[in-house]
């Protein structure tokens, strides 16, 4: 049986046939595939040991989970669970629609397209603008005005 991922731009071949001896990364790729469901990094570090014969010593766990995680045919759902990527859904690229405001009405321009509902000459007023006349005479008597 041989695998092909890409990794770093090129192909690597994983093959568990032959003269070649299976990485804890391939045999642990064959125990999820056989299990059908994600596994909690513990549970499948050990099967991966046993089925390979090798001693369950700290250092084999984490060299055997450092595989896990460089391989690209894992992927690690959170919470200690490892999967497969080939178990994820396909992403589908959603296709943006290039946008051209070029000839396109502003939605302000639509407003004061209708002449019936904007008075332009409201536009030219301020709402805080008095028509009270200022006399500096009477400056000192009501006070500052400004």
């Amino acid at each position: 049986m041989i695998f092909k991922t890409t990794k770093g731009g090129g192909v690597v071949t994983h093959s568990l046939t032959g003269k070649d001896k299976p990485t804890e990364a391939d045999m642990a790729y064959e125990v999820l595939k056989a299990h059908g469901n994600p596994m909690h990094y513990h549970n499948l570090i050990e099967e991966v040991l046993n089925r390979l014969g090798i001693s369950q010593e700290a250092i084999r766990i984490a060299a055997a989970l450092t595989q896990i995680n460089l391989d690209t045919r894992f992927s690690f759902l959170g919470r200690g669970e490892w999967g497969l990527k080939a178990w994820e859904p396909t992403k589908i690229p959603k296709r943006l629609t290039p946008i051209s405001l070029m000839n396109k009405v502003s939605s302000d321009e639509e407003d004061k397209s209708d002449p019936e509902e904007l008075d332009e000459d409201s536009l030219d007023e301020d709402p805080l603008e008095t028509d009270e006349v200022f006399d500096e005479t009477d400056e000192g008597r009501r006070g500052e005005k400004w």
